[in-house]
């Protein structure tokens, strides 16, 4: 019937979409987890401390001196362009070091250095306060299972036991 199309600049309503449950859509909700996960480390860091994502990344290559910059895609889940700014940013800040690995040119192992080791302890109580926070906002009798799941759904079977008992080192 004439009349009853939508004029060409609106879309057409459609039943299925206005059905679909935004606010409790999962990729969603893990999102705003992130991010208050992360607004509270900024609160207990401050602006000068590291905020998460470079955090994870400086202790990844501080627990595993000499890694290929490749490795670290794999243990933080970042992206490659993500660790290559990183690292870029690290090396103008003097946090990290890059050495050719002798058996492949195209390889940089990565080192911290002192100032990325202080950098790391600056923002190390910080960050494990607001862990600790985070893992409160967890009711106590969900918070074993909610973190198992949590870990299921973001690393593979291997490594799902151990984060799961893993307790986070006491905050000073």
């Amino acid at each position: 019937m004439p009349g009853d199309e939508p004029p060409a600049n609106k879309p057409a309503k459609s039943r299925e979409l206005g059905e679909y449950d935004l606010a409790n859509a999962s990729c969603r909700l893990l999102k705003l987890a992130l991010k208050r996960a992360g607004e509270l480390v900024a609160e207990e860091i401050g602006e000068a401390g590291l905020r998460p994502r470079p955090f994870m990344t400086l202790i990844a290559i501080q627990q595993n001196p000499g890694i290929a910059q490749n490795d670290l895609v794999r243990i933080t889940g970042s992206d490659r362009s993500t660790i290559g700014e990183l690292i870029q940013r690290f090396g103008t800040r003097g946090f990290v070091t890059r050495a050719r690995d002798e058996n492949d040119q195209r390889v940089n192992l990565l080192y911290v250095t002192d100032e990325g080791t202080k950098a790391l302890k600056d923002s190390l109580h910080g960050t494990l306060r607001a862990e600790e926070r985070f893992r409160e906002m967890v009711p106590a009798e969900h918070r074993e299972t909610f973190f198992k799941i949590l870990a299921q759904l973001a690393e593979d079977e291997s490594e799902v036991e151990s984060a799961a008992t893993a307790e986070p080192a006491p905050a000073a």
